[in-house]
């Protein structure tokens, strides 16, 4: 609604100050700077590449007329196609990018039936898509290559720290956002204890089925202990968006049950320790830690606490 409310009042601005015969032409560029601000937000709102493909049919489909495209992705110098809504070869339009040394994305299309201002519009469109698709891409390969724990389906603490190696350095090269969440749930060595460890292990796999629904594909969950999960929320949009998500995490959980042997419904609660990078700390090992320290606090504090890490300022409260 804010960017609605300054994009007119932009436009009003604009009004006043360029003549009539340009201000049409200036209109056009804003409008289409703004739609693809909005379809940069969605896609990477995106909870699978499937749905990501869907979005970007619909754009090409709906404000270039593109019923007929192919996406295709070289790495190693093996070109492998990753989308396309036909067979035939009515593309006279090829749109490539080096995303890195060794992996390029392209776009092959037909835009003959398009003026010099939709063409570049286009152009400008494609490259956002190719940036998104690069990161969705190489987090789709790491995903499928990493250590799975067997119990809960998820990553396992060692294949997290080895995938860092590779992560790290996309979030610095792409200006990524990632928000770390540190979910324990609250006094779960009770569950053991009252119910047994089968019953604790079916917990778990229902936490850890539960926390896949609510984050994308994309973002990375982790086994990190006995009754402890590690979420990184790659590419998030911001800190408030971050927390909503933990929000939305803590309140699935905590709706969460399993059936006990006298067929009571039996939940627990979780806390949660929110860290960002690069925003808190310059490596995404140090804001892992800094989500310990707030999941710390939050545990101090008492159950079912979500506790954002701030840095310690040495000073000291006296009242």
């Amino acid at each position: 609604m804010e960017n609605i409310e300054n994009k007119s009042k932009l436009l009003n601005q604009l009004d006043n100050i360029v003549d009539t015969k340009h201000i049409n032409e200036v209109k056009k560029v804003i409008d289409a700077l703004s739609k693809i601000n909005e379809f940069k937000y969605s896609i990477s709102e995106s909870k699978t590449t499937d749905d990501i493909y869907s979005k970007i049919k619909y754009v090409l489909e709906n404000n270039f007329q593109v019923t007929n495209f192919k996406i295709l992705q070289a790495a190693n110098n093996i070109e492998t196609i990753k989308f396309q809504t036909h067979e035939n070869n009515d593309q006279n339009y090829s749109f490539k990018n080096d995303v890195c040394d060794n992996r390029t994305i392209e776009f092959k299309l037909n835009h003959s039936h398009l003026d010099e201002f939709d063409k570049i519009y286009l152009d400008n469109y494609l490259q956002e898509i190719i940036h998104i698709l690069y990161i969705q891409l190489v987090l789709g390969e790491l995903q499928t290559t990493s250590l799975i724990d067997p119990l809960t389906k998820l990553k396992t603490r060692m294949s997290f720290n080895e995938e860092m190696l590779q992560i790290e350095p996309l979030a610095r090269r792409e200006k990524m956002n990632i928000g770390v969440l540190l979910i324990n749930i609250d006094r779960f060595r009770a569950v053991n204890d009252e119910h047994g460890i089968q019953f604790g292990d079916e917990f778990l796999k229902l936490y850890a089925n539960t926390l896949k629904t609510v984050i994308r594909d994309s973002d990375i969950a982790v086994r990190f202990g006995g009754g402890e999960f590690l979420v990184l929320l790659m590419n998030v949009s911001d800190e408030q968006r971050t927390m909503l998500i933990a929000n939305n995490i803590q309140e699935k959980l905590n709706n969460t049950h399993l059936l006990t042997q006298y067929n009571d419904e039996f939940k627990k609660t979780v806390s949660i320790g929110v860290s960002m990078f690069p925003c808190d700390a310059p490596s995404i090992t140090q804001v892992v830690k800094n989500s310990e320290l707030a999941l710390s606090d939050a545990k101090d504090i008492g159950r079912s606490q979500i506790i954002r890490f701030k840095e310690d300022t040495g000073d000291i409260d006296l009242f």
